[in-house]
């Protein structure tokens, strides 16, 4: 004689993710599952460090930060054109264009490892950057007007 089960436990082990949780949408790192069932591995790359210390030529330092201001405004052009490149329309209903619609989308705005996450990284990356060196400047500037007042 078996005792019953007490109502909500499982008798045997739950198959997959409960039927009542939304589905994760595609990381840029997944690996392809194409309709066929093929799966292609992918490798997502990796962010490059970036130093924390620098110097700033102060001649050369309104150049530096113009250069600075129009690629962080060149990159959030590719920011843009990465949110597009996120909703491509497969145009028909085959089975190709619709996986290469799904991998291209999370290619390009698919969480860690896409295009869209490297390049908002790259927007923080050169915002700091621009803070930092518009700090030094202020700096500097705060320093040679005290010396002025002091010398004069």
């Amino acid at each position: 004689m078996t005792e019953p089960v007490p109502p909500g436990l499982y008798t045997q082990p739950p198959q997959g993710p409960p039927p009542w949780l939304p589905a994760r949408p595609l990381q840029a790192s997944d690996p392809t599952v194409l309709t066929t069932g093929q799966v292609i591995p992918r490798q997502a790359m990796p962010v490059a460090p970036a130093a924390d210390a620098f110097t700033v030529d102060l001649d050369a330092a309104p150049r530096v930060l113009r250069e600075l201001y129009a690629a962080r405004d060149e990159l959030l052009n590719v920011r843009a054109e990465a949110l597009q490149l996120g909703r491509v329309d497969p145009q028909t209903n085959d089975e190709v264009s619709r996986d290469a619609a799904m991998v291209f989308g999370a290619i390009a705005t698919g969480g860690s490892g896409s295009l869209l996450a490297a390049v908002d990284g790259g927007i923080a990356r050169l915002g700091e950057l621009i803070g930092n060196v518009e700090a030094e400047l202020a700096a500097y500037r705060q320093s040679e007007q005290e010396n002025r007042g002091f010398l004069a």
